[in-house]
């Protein structure tokens, strides 16, 4: 019985990677907008009675969810890659990179 045959496009696994990447970089420059707008709100909630303050709240939600999602990015563009190192080094065993959850 011959033994199985494991193959994997490099080029269009290190696209997606890639992409990762770019959508992390993307988010965190939202991230940095969503900081500055918060913190312009917090610093002006007094003049509001409370409008600015309850948006500053809302926005910092938001915040810690586009951290997470840049967190995730950038797992899943490491992943991508050490996978495609992985297949190329021969080792075909299936590491279980996808599926741990973000890390830090």
């Amino acid at each position: 019985m011959a033994g199985q045959v494991i193959q994997m496009d490099y080029e269009a696994i290190e696209k997606v990677a890639k992409t990762y990447d770019n959508t992390a970089k993307t988010l965190t420059a939202i991230g940095k907008a969503l900081k500055i707008a918060i913190e312009i709100l917090r610093a002006t909630a007094f003049l509001s009675a409370g409008t600015a303050l309850a948006l500053a709240n809302y926005l910092e939600n938001i915040l810690k969810k586009v951290n997470k999602l840049i967190k995730l990015c950038n797992e899943f563009a490491g992943d991508l890659r050490r996978a495609v190192q992985d297949h190329k080094n021969g080792d075909s065993k299936g590491k279980s990179y996808f599926g741990e959850g973000v890390r830090g």
